[in-house]
């Protein structure tokens, strides 16, 4: 490969990956603009040294690459409650590195054409999925988030009267966990649904435990649906 080939090569990696990052810049994604573009060049950089050295049936650092990132987009995901956020910037940052290795190759019209698809799927099939979660919501949303702040001394009682009154209901309880807030006081956040849509039980529990000694604050609020980063906001 010539150095004016290599030149115009890695000057469309840089466009594309810009392309690219801009969009996750945009969006204020933990991975935006200059890592999607350090990555897309790193992989074109790797991935022209079997074509400069005309070792174009070599693909182990290609194959090298494609590990390489995918150990770096396990760091950007993270595991937030029941929700795992990250994924799809991971995934861009995987497919970006595919740019990269496209354009060492040579293959520019694949690369740019993979750049519209991708741009596709973190744009367009956002704005579908958006609204198909919504619907989904509306129709089908029976989860719960209940929380409670109280004395640390009265929890044990207040967990197994809760418990009790829930088993009443027609409330399933999901999960529980305890958090310390500080001043002898915890937090009880637990997830719950309802075997029919209405809300009549949740308020006998708060209105069961408002005026209890040792509670502080009692509240609810739907449970939102578990999914990516990019597709929450």
């Amino acid at each position: 490969m010539e150095y004016t080939d290599f030149l115009f090569r890695i000057l469309i990696a840089l466009f594309l990956s810009f392309v690219v990052g801009l969009e996750r810049q945009w969006r204020r994604r933990a991975i935006g603009l200059r890592t999607n573009v350090l990555v897309c060049l790193g992989a074109f950089l790797f991935a022209s040294m079997p074509v400069m050295l005309d070792r174009m049936d070599d693909m182990k650092v290609p194959a090298q690459i494609i590990s390489g990132i995918g150990f770096l987009g396990a760091g950007v995901i993270i595991k937030d409650g029941a929700n795992i956020r990250g994924l799809n910037t991971a995934a861009t940052l995987w497919c970006n590195a595919a740019i990269g290795v496209l354009c060492a190759t040579g293959l520019l019209t694949e690369a740019i054409t993979g750049t519209v698809f991708i741009l596709v799927a973190n744009i367009v099939l956002r704005y579908i999925t958006k609204k198909l979660l919504d619907m989904h919501e509306k129709q089908n949303n029976k989860s719960y988030i209940l929380t409670i702040v109280l004395s640390k001394e009265k929890e044990m009682i207040l967990r197994t009267m809760l418990i009790q009154t829930m088993s009443e209901t027609d409330i399933k309880l999901n999960s529980m966990e305890t958090n310390e807030k500080g001043n002898d006081n915890v937090e009880i956040v637990i997830d719950i649904s309802l075997e029919e849509k209405t809300e009549e039980d949740i308020e006998h529990v708060i209105t069961r435990f408002t005026m209890e000694p040792g509670v502080y604050y009692i509240g609810y609020k739907k449970k939102k649906p578990d999914i990516d980063d990019d597709d929450e906001n």
